[in-house]
């Protein structure tokens, strides 16, 4: 019932060690570069957004303030009309 091996457990543990360290250390090393990337797209994410909004804000002010503008044009020229009756 005894397990018969080509080399000594020892030597066996030995060669499989550094593999096994190496994998888990890679593991590790990917799952960090997962993290960081993941993190720079949910903020490239919210920096889009944000962008998108202040584009919206802004477009708004300048719609509002073309249309004051226009508005007191006219009644600047009614006004003038009105003046000349």
């Amino acid at each position: 019932n005894d397990m018969i091996f080509e080399q000594a457990p020892l030597q066996i543990v030995n060669s499989i060690l550094p593999l096994y360290v190496n994998g888990q250390v890679l593991r590790t090393i990917q799952e960090s570069v997962a993290s960081e990337l993941a993190a720079r797209m949910q903020s490239m994410q919210s920096a889009s957004d944000n962008a998108g909004e202040l584009a919206k804000k802004l477009s708004l002010e300048y719609n509002r303030a073309r249309q004051a503008a226009v508005t007191q044009e006219l009644l600047e020229i009614v006004a003038g009309a009105s003046a000349l009756e």
